[in-house]
């Protein structure tokens, strides 16, 4: 694994990571126990296949637990209880504050095993010379928390993302944090039509994030699905990245992926084999505690001094 220098830290170097308002508290039986900000949530973790250390009583302080629904492919419901906020709240990752809420997906409104890659973002950012160029794409943008990042650590970016409800709150989460006077551009787009106008206008980008869902919907219902659509979506990210690239981040949770996948991916469509560094390998939710982290996905990160 390579090492920027003594303050920019890897994915696994960077765990446990100080000032984050998350915790994964316990895990087993199928489920993980969380606590985000003040309040404990049961999801589903179908590879938490180990028993739960913690006694029953910790669990039963969770205030909501999210199910999936029985005979579907996908979605599920909360099951409230006692202490669950009416009302979002906040939650903090160092300098980055984020509206936390759940979901109808199961989500919470960011996704913690990205943690690590948020400070990798800011910090990378920083380190870069003043007039560096620092125009940073991010797509399937969601609530933003990469977006934030890229702007705290000086970028001008471009958040896409097909949902306007996702979108305003990306919006929301940039005030919070105090980053409301940074350059964003916020556009609620179809990813693959973006990157083509894009092109056609001629705009470039020193870093480029990607997260990818298994399967969505356009902002015009266009339908999108990873394992046809990928090389079309690299190839499209190559014709607008920067002749002087600076970092390429390239997340996945979709089943059938892995870090080689997306790093043979990289290397195939976006980046010269002898050019630059790579970190590639599986992000996790981590329990210190426990001593179990919990699978959640692969990245595959690039970059460049």
């Amino acid at each position: 694994m390579n090492r920027l220098s003594s303050t920019l830290l890897s994915y696994t170097e960077r765990y446990p990571i100080d000032g984050f308002d998350y915790r994964l508290l316990d895990s087993g039986n199928g489920r993980k126990l969380e606590q985000f900000g003040e309040h404990r949530f049961i999801r589903p973790a179908p590879q938490a296949i180990w028993p739960a250390t913690l006694p029953k009583g910790e669990w039963n302080e969770a205030v909501s637990e999210y199910t999936y629904s029985k005979g579907k492919d996908y979605g599920g419901e909360w099951h409230n209880r006692p202490g669950l906020p009416k009302d979002a709240w906040r939650l903090t990752c160092q300098d980055l504050i984020f509206e936390i809420k759940p979901t109808g997906f199961g989500h919470m409104g960011l996704f913690p095993e990205q943690a690590a890659h948020w400070l990798w973002i800011r910090d990378f950012l920083k380190s870069l010379p003043d007039d560096s160029p620092k125009n940073v794409l991010n797509i399937f943008g969601y609530t933003g928390a990469s977006t934030l990042a890229a702007a705290a650590g000086g970028a001008s970016v471009a958040h896409v993302d097909s949902s306007k409800a996702s979108v305003n709150w990306a919006r929301k989460n940039l005030e919070l944090s105090g980053l409301g006077d940074r350059t964003v551009r916020w556009y609620v787009d179809d990813v693959l039509k973006f990157l083509k106008r894009e092109h056609n206008r001629e705009r470039f980008y020193e870093g480029i994030i990607l997260d990818p869902p298994t399967f969505g919907r356009g902002a015009k219902g266009e339908v999108w699905k990873i394992e046809k659509d990928l090389p079309q979506l690299l190839q499209r990210c190559r014709n607008v990245l920067s002749r002087e690239p600076r970092f390429i981040l390239f997340t996945t949770h979709s089943p059938g992926f892995s870090a080689l996948t997306l790093k043979n991916m990289m290397l195939n469509y976006l980046v010269e084999p002898n050019r630059g560094q790579f970190d590639a390998g599986e992000m996790y939710l981590h329990n210190e505690e426990q001593g179990y982290h919990i699978p959640s996905g692969f990245y595959s990160l690039w970059w460049r001094d």
